[in-house]
């Protein structure tokens, strides 16, 4: 079990450093609560995208895609947003905020698109899951997937050469990746996490997730069914080969972390089977 308070120092240094990656940006952190809200005002909700233009792009590119296979296009934002649902608004905000904080940056074999394209698919097979086992929200699973890697996404554009260095040894490494985090910024990624979770006001049970999201099995028992969804999910995208899989392409799905999400591997693998198919929706 890693110590967080042995990272506390490193941590606190790195904020301090780049306070930059302490915040998201406040009209998509303004999007994100209002699409969660049942109550939401839809006007309000427009006229907050419609400030933004690449993220109501977006949302006009979703809406219009084959995965909705509309008959006629749709060239209104506010029809959109009626026809997708606050849900899909909320999940393709999500995606379109976490694509614009991935800078450009090489990482080895990979880079941010590479990163962003796994928290896509986490995000998706989490939520997926959820459906399935019908254990917790999967509104929230699909939130706690698409940030569970986003202080290492955060951390490698904020160092460039420690996260080309960081990548281009777990390539040659046989290990895992945290303890290469450790020797290189000296926490990982998901202590990082867990700490910016808790400056953005993001629900404990996400943050738990973003902390625990490697070893389920130590997350506070409130929270251990959301972590295993997530690990769930993480380990098959890995297995998959979306994205970047170095963060755990050690990782097996056990009989005991099924137990602990209520399902089956045959539902594991036939959900995971449609996962390129999801995610026409959010990725271009």
């Amino acid at each position: 079990m890693l110590q967080l308070v042995e990272s506390k120092p490193a941590i606190d240094a790195f904020i301090e450093k780049h306070d930059s990656v302490a915040a998201l940006p406040e009209n998509m952190s303004r999007i994100i609560q209002m699409a969660g809200d049942r109550d939401c005002n839809t006007t309000q909700l427009v006229r907050l995208i419609s400030q933004d233009a690449a993220l109501a792009g977006q949302i006009m590119k979703a809406v219009n895609s084959a995965y909705y296979a509309l008959p006629t296009k749709l060239t209104r934002l506010d029809r959109a947003v009626a026809f997708m649902g606050l849900r899909a608004v909320k999940q393709v905000t999500l995606s379109e905020t976490l694509r614009k904080m991935s800078k450009p940056v090489k990482l080895g074999s990979y880079d941010a698109r590479s990163l962003w394209d796994h928290s896509v698919g986490v995000a998706i097979l989490a939520r997926e899951l959820a459906v399935k086992s019908r254990a917790m929200d999967p509104e929230e699973a699909f939130l706690a997937g698409m940030l569970h890697d986003i202080a290492l996404l955060l951390a490698a554009q904020s160092e460039p050469a420690n996260g080309a260095q960081l990548f281009t040894q777990a390539e040659s490494a046989a290990g895992s990746f945290e303890p290469l985090e450790q020797e290189i910024y000296g926490f990982n990624h998901s202590e990082l996490g867990e700490r910016l979770a808790g400056k953005w006001k993001l629900p404990e049970q996400v943050a738990s997730v973003i902390r625990w999201h490697h070893e389920p099995r130590n997350a506070p028992e409130a929270h251990r069914a959301m972590c295993t969804h997530v690990y769930v999910a993480d380990t098959l995208c890995c297995e998959a080969n979306v994205g970047c899989p170095l963060t755990c392409r050690l990782q097996q799905v056990t009989d005991e972390d099924l137990a602990a999400t209520r399902l089956s591997r045959e539902v594991t693998e036939e959900t995971a089977a449609k996962l390129r198919i999801l995610m026409r929706l959010f990725v271009n």
